[in-house]
């Protein structure tokens, strides 16, 4: 009779601890559901913080805006018979060390070799409050296995300082720098001559005239094209 008492408290003590065991073990499950969760809780806020900050940084230049506009028009004219047109665009960057001052750089050392057709793409930020116009050439630096290499004027016109054209900027076909080989880097700089045709001094007046700073949203762009560049 003690026996079977003794026996039936051990089962009893058995049963207990299988419950607290199982108890302890449901509460250790649910901590680590609440860790879990919280750790993806926390992952997916940072994959949105960095997506947030991918986006802010990737923001398209307003230049491009425009063009992928232009070429959503123009393929919806074309009703999908053509492959479309292949467009890369280079953001300013700094020049090289031992490069000259007073030119927009541009490191297009990833440049796809299918491309046919270039734009410098610089945006006028301010108007002179007289009618005046000046003589602008643009000349080119090239950067090929550290070397630098001047090439002849790529292009000139003449710009009136009071006036700004429709689409805010000022858009030179700089297409010829694409016959260079091993192209690394490459360098703009606008020269002017007033209308006495005394040379102007062209750095400051490209500062006043136009956004050069780096990182901003209408900073210097160079855009190529597989085809000639766009016109609209």
């Amino acid at each position: 009779m003690v026996r079977g008492v003794h026996f039936g408290g051990f089962h009893a003590s058995l049963i207990f601890l299988m419950f607290s065991a199982e108890g302890l073990l449901l509460k250790e499950q649910r901590r680590n559901a609440e860790v879990t969760q919280g750790l993806s809780k926390a992952i997916l806020e940072m994959l949105h913080i960095k997506k947030v900050s991918a986006s802010h940084q990737t923001k398209p230049h307003p230049y491009m805006n425009r063009i992928y506009q232009h070429l959503e028009s123009l393929e919806a004219q074309d009703f999908g018979r053509s492959d479309g047109i292949l467009v890369q665009s280079f953001r300013s960057v700094d020049g090289p060390h031992h490069a000259p001052q007073g030119w927009i750089w541009f490191n297009i050392s990833s440049l796809n070799l299918s491309m046919l057709g270039a734009e410098l793409v610089l945006y006028r930020k301010t108007l002179h409050s007289c009618p005046l116009s000046v003589t602008v050439t643009l000349y080119s630096i090239i950067t090929s296995q550290h070397n630098l290499n001047e090439i002849p004027a790529l292009e000139e016109r003449q710009l009136m300082l009071d006036q700004r054209p429709s689409s805010g900027y000022d858009v030179f076909n700089v297409s010829a720098v694409l016959a260079m080989q091993h192209l690394e880097v490459v360098g703009f700089q606008l020269r002017y001559t007033d209308e006495s045709g005394s040379l102007v001094l062209h750095e400051a007046l490209t500062q006043s005239l136009y956004c050069l700073s780096r990182g901003a949203l209408q900073e210097p762009l160079l855009v190529l094209y597989e085809a000639r560049p766009l016109q609209f």
